[in-house]
C-alpha cells in the first residue's frame, strides 16, 4: 500500500508541476492577451481619430464644391449679361459701320474737294473781270 502511496504522491507531484507550468502559460497568455488589449484599444482611437478627420476634411470639401458651384452659376449668370451687351454693341458696330459706308458714299473726297476749289476759284476770276470790266 505505501508503494500504490508513494505512486500516487509522484503522480500528484508531477500533476503539480504540470499545473504550476500551465499557471505559468496561463499568466503569459493572460499578459500577452492584455497586452494586444491595450493596442487595440490604441488602435481603435487612432481609428476613431482618423475618422473626425475624415468627415471633417470631406465636410470642408464639401463645402468647397458648394461654393464653386455658386460661383460658376454667378459666372454664368455674368456671361450671359456680358454675351447679351456684346450682342448690343455689335448691332451698333454694325450699324456705324453701314452709317460711315453710306457718309464714304456722300461725302466728298479730297480729289473732288480740290476740284470744286478749283472751280470756285476760275469762277472767282472770271466774276472780279466782269465786275472790272
Amino acid at each position: 500500500m505505501e508503494k500504490v502511496l508513494n505512486l500516487i504522491l509522484n503522480k500528484l507531484e508531477s500533476l503539480d508541476h504540470s499545473v504550476d507550468s500551465m499557471d505559468k502559460r496561463l499568466d503569459t497568455l493572460d499578459q500577452k492577451v492584455s497586452s494586444m488589449d491595450k493596442r487595440l484599444d490604441a488602435l481603435d482611437q487612432k481609428v476613431n481619430s482618423m475618422d473626425k478627420r475624415l468627415t471633417a476634411d470631406l465636410k470642408r470639401h464639401e463645402d468647397l464644391i458648394q461654393q464653386l458651384i455658386h460661383s460658376v452659376a454667378s459666372t454664368n449668370v455674368k456671361m450671359n449679361e456680358m454675351n447679351e451687351k456684346l450682342s448690343v454693341i455689335d448691332a451698333k458696330a454694325d450699324q456705324a459701320i453701314e452709317q460711315i459706308a453710306d457718309l464714304r458714299e456722300s461725302a466728298a473726297s479730297k480729289h473732288d474737294l480740290a476740284y470744286y476749289d478749283q472751280k470756285i476759284s476760275e469762277h472767282s476770276r472770271q466774276i472780279y473781270k466782269l465786275n472790272n470790266q
